[in-house]
């Protein structure tokens, strides 16, 4: 064998050695990116999803509960194109899909739920914060319109305020109704304060009202106790749920509106 044809070989070998390097690195950056992409899209699927279940439904409008059921559904979509071998993104897509469905039927109309402690009160309260990221965050994307994107914040928006005074006249009425007068007025004078800011078009006159009436009856039960006991600490901690609640209203009114 010729040195030449020794020399051209080998050539034609290293030359092979790089093309597969090549390929095999190229073949693996695609699967570092179907990898990650994967990952992504579940994350943000499973996220959203977390808005749907832990926002309560008195909290969260049928509008806003479909675009969020529909970023989902789209999300899972492609969970099944890219991996068709997981069966996990195959059961989300389908309830996904049944949440839809049942969503398009007339929703049952349900009451605000109690709170138990200051920190179901917080937690609704980020998850809230969160969701307005989220609208935010679709409209910078153009997914959908901006006029969209802030009617859906003022829904929310909304939803923050109700959650606040569901939350102090529950506290007003959980102290009246264990015979803790100061605390009972303490709590719906938080109400009726909060109501009164957002009254310019009269749309709390009647709860006022109510409240007022309430406080009134609340203070002359008061006044004619002579030992009234302190509040606990669970009071004061849940005092303290209360007034965590209703701190970053003003800064989402900047932000937001």
């Amino acid at each position: 064998m010729s040195i030449e044809l020794i020399i051209v070989l080998a050539v034609l070998g290293l030359g092979g050695l790089i093309g597969l390097f090549y390929v095999s690195h190229a073949i693996e950056t695609q699967r570092r990116k179907k990898t990650l992409l994967i990952a992504s899209l579940s994350d943000q699927g499973f996220r959203l999803q977390r808005l749907l279940d832990f926002i309560p439904a008195a909290y969260l409008s049928k509008e806003i509960r479909l675009v969020l059921l529909n970023q989902v559904q789209q999300r899972f979509i492609r969970l099944v194109e890219l991996a068709p071998d997981k069966e996990k993104f195959g059961k989300k897509l389908a309830s996904c899909e049944a949440q839809i469905a049942e969503l398009q039927t007339v929703p049952q109309q349900l009451p605000p739920p109690s709170f138990k402690s200051p920190d179901e009160a917080n937690e609704l309260r980020s998850l809230l914060q969160e969701l307005s990221r989220v609208i935010e965050s679709l409209a910078q994307n153009k997914v959908i319109p901006g006029t969209e994107a802030q009617r859906h914040l003022n829904s929310i928006h909304a939803s923050f305020i109700e959650a606040s005074l569901n939350y102090f006249l529950q506290m007003g009425n959980t102290a009246r109704q264990q015979k803790k007068p100061k605390l009972a007025v303490h709590h719906y004078q938080k109400a009726a304060a909060e109501m009164q800011k957002r009254n310019q078009q009269g749309a709390y006159e009647t709860q006022i009202e109510q409240v007022k009436q309430l406080i009134a009856e609340q203070q002359e039960v008061a006044n004619l106790e002579h030992n009234i006991p302190a509040p606990t600490e669970t009071a004061s901690e849940l005092d303290q749920g209360l007034n965590e609640l209703l701190e970053e209203k003003d800064a989402w009114k900047k932000k937001y509106f």
